[in-house]
């Protein structure tokens, strides 16, 4: 299983495309526009990004272009309805690892996917740690002691966040914009639903542990827990 990030602005697409990967066992996020999926590569690592190439505002180019200036390392597909060897050159001298025209067939799709993820950097993310608990960005499987611990998707990004940036404090409305992006009904109240949630799966009990409370300013993932 591969966490693929999917960028396009197309919402019917963009769930066609979910679908079908997540009919294969990948654990799929969408970004729905170049700027969120600039923010979502700062946040997480990912196995695989399929980057639309014409988007508004921010193109897919532009999210590509900031993405391996930053050293991101995962394999990009670009989808693209440019025909022209020229576009495609342009994308690839970019630092795209494969394009795909569009219209598709959703098992070329699958193809292209498999092949990019059989390549050995395609799989490089490495262990989080924090405590007792340790985090594979790769298979999205968490431990604590050695033991499994199932979360839901979100508790599961939630946690990521965290242990991704540790010792630093997110107000509600911080962690919302970094995780519940793809979300417009969630509220604080999702955000402290959520982090008593992580606390339960985690085994922390009350507020002092790994995830704390800081009074009046908001969350953060304390590295010095135990």
């Amino acid at each position: 299983m591969a966490k693929i990030l999917i960028v396009e602005d197309d919402r019917d697409l963009a769930q066609v495309l979910s679908v079908t990967l997540s009919s294969k066992g990948h654990s799929v996020q969408i970004a729905d526009g170049g700027a969120v999926a600039i923010d979502y590569l700062r946040s997480f690592k990912y196995d695989l990004v399929i980057l639309d190439w014409m988007m508004p505002e921010v193109t897919g180019i532009d999210v590509l272009k900031a993405y391996r200036e930053k050293d991101g390392k995962a394999p990009i597909l670009m989808l693209t309805a440019k025909a022209e060897v020229a576009d495609k050159a342009l994308g690839l001298d970019m630092g795209a690892d494969d394009y795909l025209t569009k219209p598709f067939h959703p098992q070329e799709l699958l193809a292209r996917v498999r092949a990019l993820l059989r390549r050995p950097h395609s799989l490089a993310a490495l262990l989080l740690t924090a405590g007792d608990i340790t985090l594979d960005p790769a298979t999205c499987q968490v431990t604590r002691k050695g033991e499994e611990i199932h979360l839901r998707p979100k508790v599961f990004s939630l946690l990521e966040f965290f242990m991704r940036h540790p010792d630093q404090v997110f107000s509600s409305e911080a962690i919302l914009e970094r995780v519940w992006m793809d979300d417009s009904l969630a509220s604080p109240d999702t955000v402290r639903t959520h982090i008593k949630l992580l606390r339960k799966s985690i085994g922390q009990t009350g507020e002092s542990g790994l995830i704390k409370n800081i009074r009046n300013r908001g969350y953060m993932l304390s590295s010095s827990s135990k």
